[in-house]
């Protein structure tokens, strides 16, 4: 029996994935330079989303969970007369709501606000793919979430197209492990996660700048709500 046990554990051992962990795969692709004196120089003062046909299958399913998801949480139906999204009900509102959203929030992080100062921009988005991973497939060999575009850079006064990028932020999963460190909100970290690529692009900043600019963003709120709280 002993050996029987032995031999299954081996078996169980082999058959396993060699990764458990999530690996955030991004990549960004410069397709039109911009204007070196608008680089970090800049705020973004709208976004539009655009889905592709390659892409309108797999949304449709994420839209529709995510109307579901208002609905447990209580919520009325979302209306497009909403001006101000709070960051807990991002789950339940319309992918092309969500993304501006997320998007203003994580190129603020990055100082391109309009107190700072700079050249207002609107951002195109087109998603040309999004998907999920398949959690049968991640147990055996593997999966990933993804989400991809091309980001059109725009004037918002003259409508002229001032640059573009394309982002490709993939996160591959594998193993129970690999799951559960996934967790939900999957729809809205590729968000996070592309914001932060086109907020690179446009600051002209590194890993290692982001870094510097958060802990600058966070001391400032943290001196802000001291101020105010006279302590």
């Amino acid at each position: 029996m002993k050996k029987i046990v032995l031999a299954a554990s081996m078996f169980v051992a082999l058959s396993a994935p060699a990764f458990v962990t999530p690996v955030a795969a991004k990549q960004r692709t410069v397709i039109e330079q911009l204007p070196a004196e608008i680089v970090d120089h800049n705020y973004i003062n709208g976004v539009k989303v655009i889905v592709a046909d390659t892409a309108t299958k797999k949304m449709a399913e994420l839209e529709a969970k995510a109307t579901e998801k208002r609905a447990e949480s209580g919520l009325a139906a979302y209306s497009e007369s909403e001006n101000t999204i709070p960051a807990d009900q991002y789950s339940g509102v319309p992918f092309a709501a969500m993304m501006p959203a997320v998007m203003q929030d994580v190129t603020r992080k990055w100082g391109l606000t309009q107190e700072r100062g700079g050249k207002a921009l609107d951002l195109v988005v087109t998603i040309e793919n999004i998907k999920t991973a398949n959690a049968g497939m991640a147990l055996l060999m593997g999966s990933s979430d993804e989400l991809s575009g091309e980001v059109a850079v725009v004037d918002p006064v003259t409508q002229a197209q001032l640059g573009s990028f394309y982002v490709q932020v993939v996160n591959s999963h594998g193993g129970l492990a690999g799951l559960a460190m996934r967790g939900s909100g999957i729809r809205e970290k590729l968000v996070e996660e592309f914001a932060l690529e086109s907020s690179r692009i446009l600051t002209g900043s590194t890993k290692k700048d982001w870094k510097k600019r958060v802990k600058a963003a966070d001391k400032a709120a943290e001196a802000a709500s001291k101020s105010s709280t006279g302590a």
